[in-house]
Parts: C-alpha cells; structure tokens; sequence
C-alpha cells in the first residue's frame, strides 16, 4: 500500500504535464485555429502594410478606414494587385494571400502590386495566412489613433506602429513657394491663425500623420500646419478667403501653391482661381 502513493503521485504529475501541454498558449496558434482558412495558393513577395483613412470618390464624404498593403517588390507594370479572402472572427480580421494579380493591360510604370481592405473598427487582431505561413499582429483602434504590435512577423511587415486618424472638422494647411515669395506661407498663415472660429492643434506624440507633413515640388517646401473649425459652413468660406488673397498676392506662374486639406475630402486650391 505503501507503494501506491508515489503512484498516485506520479500519475499526478504526468497528467498535469498533458495538462499544459495542451494549452493553446504553448501551442502555434497556426496549428491550431486557422487550418480551414489554409490554402494551397500563397505569394513569394513581402507584404508592406499600414492603416489608411480615405475616399470611395471625389465627392466630400467621410472617409474609410482601410489597410493598405503593398509588395516590397517593384513591378514593371503599376496596376498589379495583390488577391486576398478575408474572414471575420470575432474581433479578429484574417486575410489570406491569394497571389499577385497580373492585368492584361499593363500600364507602364514601375510600381509595386496592391491592395486596400476595409478595416473595421472593432478589429482587436490582424491574422494573414500565407500558403501554411501565419503572421499575426495586436491592433488597437481609437478615434485619436491605430497601433499595431507584431506578434510574429515572418512575410509581412507593419510600416508603423502608430497612425493618426483624421479627426473631424479639421484640415491641413500646405503650402510651398519659390526661395524669394517665402512670405507668402506666414501671410497666408496669419489669417488662417485671425480666424476666431479656427482653433490650431497638433498631432500629439509618435506617429504617422495623415496628413500631408509638407508640400513637395517646390524650391520651399513649407511645413503643413493643421486646424479644426467649427462648422463646415467655416471652412466652405475658406474657398473665398484663399481666392481673395491668391488674386492679390500670388502672381502667376511665381512657383506657390496653397491647398485646404479637408478631413472629409474637401479641398480647397489656390491654382484653381489663380
């Protein structure tokens, strides 16, 4: 009887051993949960991806939440796309890796193949399933921001850990100029500053900005700078302001450009009445 309790024991131990052996924490998750989202096609490029804010046309609307991805390879012909299926479980957004979609018609340029896939604001994790390969990344989304933190990265790779989102009722002022009308930029600035219905901000902390940080083409390339109003009818208004002062301070063909970015695909243009 005295030998029965080290059994006892024994049989104890190894049953707890079986026990944690089967967590699914010490488990790849990809042997586990995603074997019927597996698939016999894949991609042999690297996939570069980040969260986007933007428009399904022209016309002023709220923008969209997508993921744009990209191939880290460059393609001769620019309208590559990259074939996905995606699936939903739970909070978790799957995307699986079809292949890279070649056009008939290709169009000249060198670029890489792409994607964009809505992204929905309750998604919690990213999962993209590559032939038997599965990357899979923490996503927290906010009105202020998205982070996203690799948890295994072997074929994509997150572009940014943070993104701004674009927040409501806000714009960005872009300007650029030639080296002797810099003035132009701070004139035009101090106007936008004088209007009591518009209120300054920033973007606080890291991350990237949706927004474009500068203007570009220029022999200046001014820093943007970006503002929230107070009723959409303020920023229609902003068409006559930037009209007025480009008839009298912007001379044709001097190299300046100002554009009113706004959140919901609103612009405003100085070239357009110039």
């Amino acid at each position: 009887m005295e030998g029965i309790k080290p059994m006892k024991k024994l049989l104890l131990s190894l049953l707890i051993c079986l026990f944690y052996a089967c967590d699914t924490e010490d488990t790849p998750f990809d042997e586990l949960e995603y074997s019927k989202y597996k698939s016999n096609t894949s991609v042999d490029e690297e996939i570069l991806f980040m969260p986007v804010e933007n428009y399904d046309s022209n016309e002023t609307q709220t923008p969209v939440l997508r993921l744009k991805l990209e191939t880290a390879e460059i393609f001769p012909c620019y309208n590559f796309g990259i074939a996905t299926t995606q699936f939903t479980l739970g909070n978790e957004l799957i995307i699986r890796l079809e292949k890279i979609s070649k056009s008939t018609l290709c169009l000249t340029a060198l670029g890489p193949a792409r994607a964009q896939i809505d992204l929905p604001e309750s998604v919690e994790k990213l999962t993209f399933i590559n032939g038997n390969r599965i990357d899979q990344y923490d996503v927290k989304i906010s009105e202020e921001k998205v982070s996203i933190k690799a948890l295994k990265d072997s074929f994509t790779q997150s572009l940014y850990s943070n993104t701004f989102r674009l927040p409501e009722n806000s714009f960005a002022f872009v300007c650029g100029t030639n080296t002797d009308n810099q003035h132009i930029y701070n004139d035009f600035l101090n106007i936008l500053k004088a209007n009591p219905n518009l209120q300054e901000f920033n973007f606080e902390g890291e991350g990237r900005i949706p927004y474009p940080e500068s203007s570009d083409g220029h022999w200046v390339n001014h820093p943007s700078k970006y503002f929230k109003y107070t009723s959409t009818e303020v920023f229609n208004d902003l068409s006559d302001v930037l009209a007025t002062f480009t008839s009298a301070n912007i001379e044709k063909n001097s190299g300046v450009s100002i554009a009113l970015y706004g959140w919901n695909n609103s612009k405003h243009y100085s070239w357009i009445d110039n």
